[in-house]
């Protein structure tokens, strides 16, 4: 199989495409051929750092680092215990997070609790951008916020990966959303069915909104987050993508009597198929917004590290 190697943290350039033997699944895993993966700021992260790195591994420093964890593809085989997939079945998942999914591969190792049925109707290169961002929005809707119906969302970023989901799940709840980001995705966001729009680049959110019942803020920021805080009411909550920011936040959060709550993603077959039923339901849709070849991954990953980057970014893999 081929598979881009992490020769050490650092740049872009630091990833090497090389051939691998291809992995034998052990006891409730099974082997993908893969179809299709996505690119999310965290591969970033910890392709750039050594200490972000340790953190998602639990300190342990593997002498071979293979990034990535969102994956779609096709069961080739099965290891001894599984039952309820089989060769030939599409599926998609959020692998081994934290850990690392190593799914910057031809063919990838799942464990069976973090893979879902892959729906007819979601195609391959959708399903494979969706897990993690798509998993990441659930936590911060749906887990953490606890969002529910009439109450006053604002979400940051409305237009990324995590955000585009976030809208949609909390529109799906019920709640009244007012999106964030700059003027030239505001098409973008306002098909997503926002209630409200706000160019960031334009005016402060802080002149536009206030007695917020839920924040989501998707900026890797503290300075940003703790402007959140400002617009929401007493008794709200606040949803942040940072959990170490946790620390920096605590005291303006008791101050302005609001709960804050700092995602970090699991693996899941279980969220997932939550999930997976509202796509299928046509109630939540994907946005795949650009799509790049295997041998262009290094190029997907420029495009997520600028940060500009709108929607979900995806590498197919024939």
């Amino acid at each position: 199989m081929e598979s881009y190697i992490l020769e050490q943290n650092g740049g872009v350039e630091n990833l090497k495409k090389t051939t691998l033997d291809t992995p034998f699944p052990k006891t409730g895993e099974v082997l993908i051929k893969t179809k299709s993966i996505g690119i999310n700021p965290i591969d970033i992260q910890v392709r750039a750092s050594k200490d972000v790195l340790g953190m998602i591994t639990g300190g342990h420093f593997p002498d071979q680092v293979i990034l990535g964890w969102d994956v779609a593809g096709v069961i080739e085989k099965t290891g001894a215990g599984v039952t309820e997939f089989k060769p030939g079945d599409e599926v998609y998942g959020l692998l081994n997070m934290p850990g690392l999914g190593r799914t910057y591969s031809t063919h990838v190792i799942a464990n069976v609790e973090h893979i879902a049925h892959k729906h007819k109707n979601l195609h391959f290169t959708a399903a494979g951008a969706t897990p993690m961002s798509a998993m990441t929005a659930w936590q911060a809707v749906v887990t953490l916020g606890n969002i529910q119906k009439g109450e006053k969302v604002l979400i940051h970023a409305a237009s990324g990966g995590v955000g585009h989901f976030a809208v949609q799940f909390a529109k799906e709840r019920g709640a009244y959303v007012i999106g964030t980001a700059s003027a030239k995705n505001e098409a973008f966001v306002r098909n997503l069915a926002v209630d409200e729009f706000i160019d960031y680049t334009s005016a402060s959110f802080e002149e536009k909104v206030n007695d917020i019942d839920v924040v989501i803020d998707t900026i890797n920021s503290v300075e940003h987050v703790l402007r959140s805080i400002s617009v929401i009411k007493k008794g709200g909550r606040l949803v942040y993508l940072q959990p170490h920011f946790a620390e920096a936040l605590s005291s303006k959060l008791e101050e302005a009597a609001i709960k804050g709550f700092g995602v970090f993603v699991h693996s899941s077959a279980e969220i997932l198929n939550e999930i997976s039923n509202l796509i299928e339901a046509g109630k939540v849709t994907p946005q795949i917004t650009q799509v790049f070849s295997f041998d262009q991954l290094p190029e997907a990953q420029k495009v997520v590290e600028s940060g500009r980057a709108t929607g979900k970014i995806a590498v197919e893999i024939n």
